[in-house]
């Protein structure tokens, strides 16, 4: 037996930071890169974001910023804040230590980045393209539309596939853009069109005619994570319905992928979920159609000379993609721009 031990910071009996929130802090710090951190530590792109939110979020400022770097992008580093934090931490853990006479050890696995990383909303799109990309390694992480906007901000990732609306012009993606990216800095790599609606089960037990019906009925629904297209979407139809989303059955139960909503409804934990039809096929349940709307791929100008990517609007171009498209994504189209580049300026 040897002794062991723990220390956590706190501010006000409120916790901080812990062990975790640590070694979270630490990867970075070593790699420049959530998603190194994440595969080093073992455990999830998601998580790891989440954590460093809520991290964030407790200490009232940013631990993580993003560093510009070439075509190959920049990546993630401390802020003064989060280099802070760190170093009380380590202090604390070492007087601690020196005390027990026990001491901690932070080990990272060595890992190696992907030659293309694509962050962001969920899509079978991306996952056709991904099959039809040879002699690259891809790492898909599905995290939201928003998500995948600050990972290419934090040069986390080379493209995020997102589908934001934009109530007030009335189109997708490129408004979600200017407000944060510098004129001329960010691409719009044009995509495909996707149905999205009402997913039921098969038979539709409850009789479900359209989301409000649904919220009559006081059916369970199952949501998507915040920052999410589709989450996004469901916020902007109970605004324009006037209904509060406390008023909607199971509003707070929430996944992070179409595929998990589909699962949810098939393991009869919720009736209704917002998704695509192309996912609704695949799991063999009913679609009521709600919009169509525009899935784009959002990238760094700079990166667009990264072999990976030019590979990848290839692959989007390609006719091949359009056929899988129509044999494995019903509900999900090319269109004539598909693949165009659209430079976001001011």
């Amino acid at each position: 037996m040897k002794a062991g031990f723990s220390v956590w910071l706190e501010e006000n009996g409120r916790f901080i930071a812990g062990e975790k929130e640590a070694s979270i802090l630490r990867g970075i710090r070593k790699f420049g890169s959530i998603m190194a951190t994440a595969k080093s530590l073992g455990m999830t792109y998601a998580h790891v974001w989440n954590e460093i939110e809520e991290l964030s979020k407790r200490v009232g400022k940013p631990v993580v910023s993003a560093y510009r770097g070439g075509e190959a992008g920049g990546g993630t580093r401390l802020t003064k804040e989060g280099e802070q934090l760190l170093q009380e931490y380590l202090m604390l853990e070492e007087k601690v230590s020196n005390f027990m006479g026990a001491s901690k050890e932070y080990v990272f696995k060595e890992i190696r980045n992907p030659d293309l990383s694509i962050i962001g909303s969920s899509c079978p799109g991306i996952k056709i393209l991904a099959d039809l990309i040879k002699g690259i390694s891809i790492e898909v992480v599905e995290v939201g539309s928003s998500a995948g906007l600050t990972a290419v901000m934090l040069g986390e990732a080379d493209i995020a596939g997102m589908h934001l609306y934009d109530t007030q012009r009335k189109t997708y993606n490129e408004e979600a853009i200017r407000k944060v990216w510098p004129s001329g800095a960010a691409v719009l790599i044009r995509g495909y069109i996707r149905e999205q609606g009402l997913m039921l089960k098969k038979g539709n037990p409850k009789k479900v005619k359209s989301l409000e019906d649904a919220i009559q009925k006081k059916v369970r629904i199952v949501n998507r994570n915040l920052g999410s297209g589709t989450r996004e979407l469901l916020d902007r139809l109970l605004k324009e319905r006037i209904i509060q989303p406390e008023n909607v059955r199971g509003y707070d139960f929430e996944v992070r992928t179409h595929e998990e909503v589909a699962k949810a409804l098939n393991d009869g934990k919720a009736d209704i979920g917002l998704g695509l039809k192309a996912v609704a096929r695949v799991f063999n349940l009913e679609f009521v159609k709600i919009c169509d709307e525009h899935f784009d791929f959002l990238c760094e100008k700079r990166r667009l000379q990264k072999p990976a990517v030019k590979a990848f609007i290839d692959a989007l171009k390609s006719e091949e993609f359009k056929a899988e498209l129509e044999k494995r994504a019903p509900g999900i189209k090319a269109v004539k721009a598909t693949g165009e580049i659209l430079e976001i300026k001011a």
